[in-house]
């Protein structure tokens, strides 16, 4: 089916790059009446606020007449935005760009509630959330709702792993569940060779990979995070960096002989002295002046330099 590109610029584009909400040229709808565009929308480089004004875009008031037609045209679907864009002013900032095809072919789901349509928004909340990551949502069962005035919780959607979905039942509010499991990757950092406990890590020791982080308990390192720290425990060549494998290496370390600044930017001098204490940059410690045997209190501010407090 050919597609075109719709832009709509009601504001100059800014310098970052625009989110962009797509619809595929075949999609599956639940069986309910009100048909919003969040509801058939793929959304890149959005946010929280953006997948608001979409589920706030009615496309059609009575899905049911999309029983006959079985697909939406996209002028239908512009006319809407166009609408939208005009009277708020939020998403006209926001300034997306559309992809629609110039006919998209719509099919309702064979249980009330489309397990394909829960995937694309949990996908969008999460793509919000985290745009570099990679994400693959299952959905494993749906509920019956007893009417067709349904609504997602996706507040309490889970990053990763299995999750329980609220879905809030008619006018009572009532809560049923939609059950699932989400995986996730990220970029990470991959050792290119065996690096041995104590070993300081290079940014050229590793290549960024993108690694399944799902049942991962660690955070997820970037190059400049590993940069100068030491390894805490020997990486075989291609394991995956996380924060447990590297420890940090003092800034000063006990015994050490460590510049000690004193004064301010308009006079300033510096000495030597020993630190009697490890510490980190920001850290603390205790200098000893080798020459009085005088014990003072130093900010360690770089690598072997201190200023004394």
């Amino acid at each position: 089916m050919k597609k075109f590109f719709v832009a709509l610029f009601f504001l100059t584009p800014p310098a970052f790059a625009r989110p962009e909400v797509s619809i595929p040229g075949s999609i599956e709808i639940s069986q309910r009446e009100l048909l919003r565009l969040g509801d058939v929308a793929v959304v890149s480089g959005g946010n929280e606020e953006l997948l608001s004004f979409l589920d706030s875009i009615v496309i059609r008031q009575d899905a049911r007449e999309l029983l006959l037609s079985q697909h939406l045209n996209s002028p239908e679907i512009l006319a809407k935005v166009r609408e939208s864009m005009k009277s708020q002013e939020g998403l006209r900032n926001l300034n997306p760009a559309f992809k629609i095809p110039s006919q998209v072919k719509v099919s309702f789901s064979s249980t009330p509630i489309s397990r394909q349509e829960v995937e694309r928004k949990i996908h969008n909340t999460l793509k919000a959330r985290c745009n570099d990551c990679e994400y693959k949502v299952t959905v494993q069962s749906t509920p019956v709702p007893s009417q067709k005035q349904w609504e997602l919780d996706l507040t309490q959607l889970s990053a990763k792993g299995g999750f329980l979905l609220p879905v809030r039942d008619g006018d009572q509010r009532q809560l049923k569940w939609i059950s699932g499991t989400i995986r996730v990757s990220q970029l990470t950092p991959v050792t290119t060779r065996l690096i041995l406990q104590g070993e300081r890590v290079q940014p050229a020791d590793v290549r960024m990979v993108m690694t399944d982080v799902t049942y991962s308990k660690d955070g997820v390192l970037r190059v400049e995070d590993i940069q100068g720290q030491l390894a805490a425990r020997s990486l075989p060549v291609g394991s995956p960096i996380w924060t447990s494998d590297l420890k940090r290496e003092p800034a000063a370390k006990r015994g050490q002989i460590v510049k000690a600044m004193l004064g301010d930017e308009d006079f300033e001098i510096s000495i030597n002295m020993q630190a009697e204490d490890n510490g980190f940059v920001g850290d603390l410690i205790k200098v000893k002046n080798l020459e009085t045997q005088k014990v003072l209190s130093g900010l360690v501010i770089e690598k072997g330099v201190v200023k004394l407090q």
